[in-house]
């Protein structure tokens, strides 16, 4: 959850929200919300760690394609915030207050939440833009050092501009901090009083980019159109094109539809009317972030051709092995 929209709540027509008697109170839905979010959570790690079983079983055949790498990335991320992050949420809907209760856990929890949301978006806008590249010009990653400027140094900035930039506005920046620790994240960090930096966090590290990889997908999906129709392209050129357009629209939907509600009513809240499904973005919108994360190995799982041939040759020996199990019990008991 974000407390961006926390922000636009508090900073225009704060009395008229407060004198709303049909406003929904957060606690009231808590334990509906942990046992929903527990649930998933339980079933996300069993399908993450299945995942990096068979990627640490056979490390080549799945980190070699570098448009994997995002994938990997996002995978980490994932893992640790379900298994750390959500967990602190948790014991807040758990207890109704942010345990323990104290400044420092506070500028924690505020650093990490943002931290590894803005991870995941931002490494996801990356890596549509780059999805063009290796559709278009791949062979650029065959020089080291284009491979290195265009490939792994974006992926790595996308990694670590969030967390610098929220380390910077949460833990240094100079204001006062007051805190409200019967609120998830203990409301808003004291950085979103200065509305200019506030506006400026909002749009470039939510609207931008959650729009951009909308707007980028589009473009892609024309491109890989208009060149399927080149008759100098082969057949088999096709068909990856294709896959690896389907693979980065599966996993990119996922963000956009659980992100998109947010900055589309945030974009609403902040130009036109700061009231603007307030409540239920404050209710449900904000927890639609977490199943970003919760089925993300699901996503992946799906989208990474290796590991689905890995998944049916397992089932494939699986059926196998129930039928001679079966024909030998079957076998056995003619006999008797």
């Amino acid at each position: 959850m974000s407390t961006r929209i926390i922000w636009l709540r508090n900073i225009n027509n704060s009395e008229l929200l407060n004198n709303n008697t049909n406003t929904t109170t957060i606690s009231d839905y808590r334990y509906i919300k942990l046992i929903i979010l527990l649930s998933c959570q339980i079933i996300s790690i069993l399908c993450s760690l299945f995942i990096f079983v068979n990627i640490i079983h056979q490390p080549l055949k799945f980190i070699k394609p570098i448009g994997n790498h995002f994938i990997f990335v996002l995978l980490i991320t994932s893992f640790i915030q379900v298994t750390t992050e959500l967990s602190m949420v948790e014991s807040y809907l758990r207890t109704g207050i942010v345990q323990p209760s104290n400044n420092s856990y506070c500028l924690f929890f505020n650093w990490y939440e943002f931290s590894l949301n803005g991870i995941s978006l931002f490494v996801m806008f990356w890596a549509t833009i780059e999805r063009h590249i290796l559709i278009f010009t791949r062979s650029i990653y065959q020089i080291r050092w284009k491979c290195i400027v265009f490939h792994y140094l974006p992926l790595s900035i996308a990694t670590l501009y969030t967390p610098t930039f929220y380390g910077y506005v949460i833990f240094i920046y100079n204001c006062a901090n007051t805190w409200d620790y019967y609120e998830l994240l203990c409301t808003s960090p004291c950085f979103y009083q200065n509305k200019i930096l506030g506006s400026i966090d909002w749009l470039i590290n939510i609207i931008i980019p959650a729009f951009s990889i909308v707007l980028v997908n589009i473009i892609l999906i024309i491109r890989v159109t208009c060149r399927s129709t080149s008759v100098r392209i082969t057949i088999q050129r096709k068909k990856k094109n294709r896959k690896m357009t389907v693979q980065l629209l599966v996993i990119s939907s996922l963000f956009l539809i659980f992100w998109l509600p947010i900055a589309i009513t945030g974009l609403i809240q902040q130009y036109f009317s700061p009231t603007f499904l307030i409540d239920i973005q404050f209710n449900i919108f904000f927890y639609l972030i977490y199943f970003i994360q919760l089925f993300l190995p699901f996503v992946c799982l799906i989208s990474l051709p290796e590991l689905k041939k890995v998944i049916r040759v397992k089932l494939h020996k699986w059926r196998r092995r129930n039928l001679i199990i079966d024909g030998a019990s079957l076998q056995m008991a003619t006999i008797g």
